[in-house]
């Protein structure tokens, strides 16, 4: 069965633009000046929260040894937890029960001893006769979903959002005609050993006399830019998962598309990307207040890499959920930045609540080298990497592993880079260039081409959007709809070249989507 989109007879637009050139002037674009209320992606309640859930027992998670020191610099990613097969047979013994309304409803309960957070994943798809997914807390009764039709990796699979503590429930729906037959089977678990209440990571790290900040107790960014910070709970390649921070950025012109600023080195292919979860507004309402239950805040799951800038530690994703962002930090391209200027910082450090940082710029840094923990030299065969950084002392809060991928913010309250690391102190952190990155990442962020244009099969951006040749000009154009999607401005034009684009996405924002040319059909789906 495929589920198409099919455009076959609109406007075709004659526009030629030529190859524009690289732009020399620099640019700057303010927050977003409205307060955005949004339900997207809160909590709501179980469809029969009453109903028994079947059990499920898992082995107990493993906490490894932590090893935080090594090279001078080391990327403040939070390392959090592992991927591994899941037990067989999960849901062989589930119990169905007759919805009110029609349909069938049952419902399971995984639990590992020891875990601060659980994540399953599936393997194949689901949705096709209508079913649906609910993931649950299953004690505080926090309910995410319904998931249905899910953006699957390559490998056919797809993980749901995060459940903080040492359960998840998963609560299927089919509906009349439907059979379990067509639920795909669980096939991986990620275990989380960290999670948002693991102080003692900071204290291993050997940096107990640093100080947090709460970000609450600065009321003028409580609600204003902080509301854009997110936590992002990531899985990479090779199975290890784990927290970073990023958070959404104004556009020229604004629109409030969903797309979110984070480090390279957080998420840096397309498979992590689908695989994150984002957070928002896990932070205080009080200076120094209870933190709001994790379970209780907002989420979107999974996001396309749009734009990568290697050299400079950056990326763009563009949520595949409606964000709770409620702010849009604002930006500057400038590459001019006085050491003693001011310089602030907001961050989820070790996946905890939201937390502030001040201090100063001290200098531009290029080619400074990072190294997970435990790599004693400069080695790129071991996982170093290079960047272009702003190097900062902070002498308010400080920053730690999971604050990666956070905003660094000067005194305009622009966003100037973006969370690389530091060395193992409280003062020093080291943030990727904007200015740096802005050759790539400016086709999504200011001036953005409208109409947009699609060519299947156009030129690439090297290995996973690490370039600037696709803008969504007519010259130089976008190879998928979905990316060209975030490209457009609200309101406007994607101009797709007839062809078959097996594709599966929604629309958050109001455009039109249009065949380029006088004939042929534009098929949008996935088999």
């Amino acid at each position: 069965m495929r589920r198409l989109l099919l455009i076959a007879a609109c406007v075709g637009l004659a526009y030629a633009w030529a190859q524009e050139p690289e732009p020399s002037e620099e640019h700057s674009v303010d927050g977003a000046p409205q307060h955005r209320v949004t339900k997207a992606g809160f909590p709501g309640p179980r469809l029969m929260p009453g109903s028994p859930a079947l059990p499920f027992n898992l082995p107990k998670t493993e906490t490894p040894p932590m090893h935080w020191h090594g090279y001078q610099d080391a990327p403040d990613f939070m390392p959090a937890g592992y991927a591994v097969d899941a037990p067989p047979d999960i849901l062989k013994g589930l119990r169905w029960i007759e919805h009110p309304e029609g349909g069938f409803v049952a419902a399971v309960e995984l639990r590992s001893e020891g875990a601060k957070a659980l994540r399953v994943r599936f393997k194949g798809d689901m949705g096709r006769n209508g079913e649906v997914v609910r993931v649950y807390d299953p004690v505080g009764g926090y309910s995410f979903g319904p998931y249905t039709l899910p953006i699957m990796n390559e490998d056919q699979t797809w993980w749901t959002t995060i459940i903080f503590g040492d359960q998840i429930g998963l609560e299927f729906y089919l509906p009349p005609g439907a059979t379990p037959a067509g639920l795909p089977p669980i096939d991986g678990i990620n275990y989380f050993f960290a999670g948002p209440d693991w102080d003692k990571a900071f204290e291993d790290a050997g940096i107990q006399g640093c100080t947090h900040r709460d970000v609450a107790c600065e009321a003028s960014w409580r609600d204003t830019e902080a509301r854009a910070v997110c936590m992002l709970a990531t899985l990479s390649g090779n199975n290890v998962s784990g927290f970073c921070s990023g958070g959404t950025l104004n556009r020229s012109p604004s629109d409030l598309a969903p797309i979110v600023m984070t480090a390279n080195h957080c998420i840096g292919t397309q498979g992590s990307a689908n695989n994150t979860t984002f957070v928002w507004n896990f932070q205080n309402t009080t200076c120094n207040g209870t933190p709001p239950a994790a379970n209780s805040c907002p989420r979107s799951v999974g996001a396309i890499l749009l734009k990568r800038h290697s050299g400079s530690d950056w990326n763009l994703l563009g949520s595949y959920e409606q964000v709770a962002a409620s702010w849009y930090m604002g930006w500057t391209s400038s590459g001019s930045w006085s050491g003693g200027s001011s310089a602030f910082g907001i961050h989820h450090p070790g996946g905890t609540f939201k937390r502030f940082s001040s201090g100063s710029l001290l200098q531009a840094d290029n080619d400074r080298c990072f190294c997970p923990a435990g790599v004693t030299t400069c080695d790129t065969n071991q996982g170093c990497f290079l960047a272009d950084v702003w190097s900062v002392s902070y002498n308010v809060g400080f920053t730690a592993p999971g604050s990666s991928g956070s905003p660094l913010m000067d005194g305009n309250r622009q966003v100037r880079g973006t969370l690389t690391g530091g060395p193992n102190d409280c003062a020093t952190s080291r943030y990727g260039r904007l200015s740096e990155a802005y050759v790539n990442v400016q086709y999504y962020l200011f001036n953005m081409a409208n109409p947009t244009y699609v060519v299947q099969g156009a030129g690439t951006d090297g290995g996973n959007n690490n370039g600037s040749s696709e803008r969504g000009t007519s010259a130089n154009p976008f190879n998928t709809v979905y990316e060209a999607t975030f490209c457009v401005p609200g309101g406007g034009s994607v101009n797709i070249t007839p062809a078959n684009y097996n594709e599966r996405f929604t629309l958050w924002r109001p455009m039109t989507l249009r065949r380029q040319g006088s004939s042929g059909i534009v098929r949008i789906g996935s088999n």
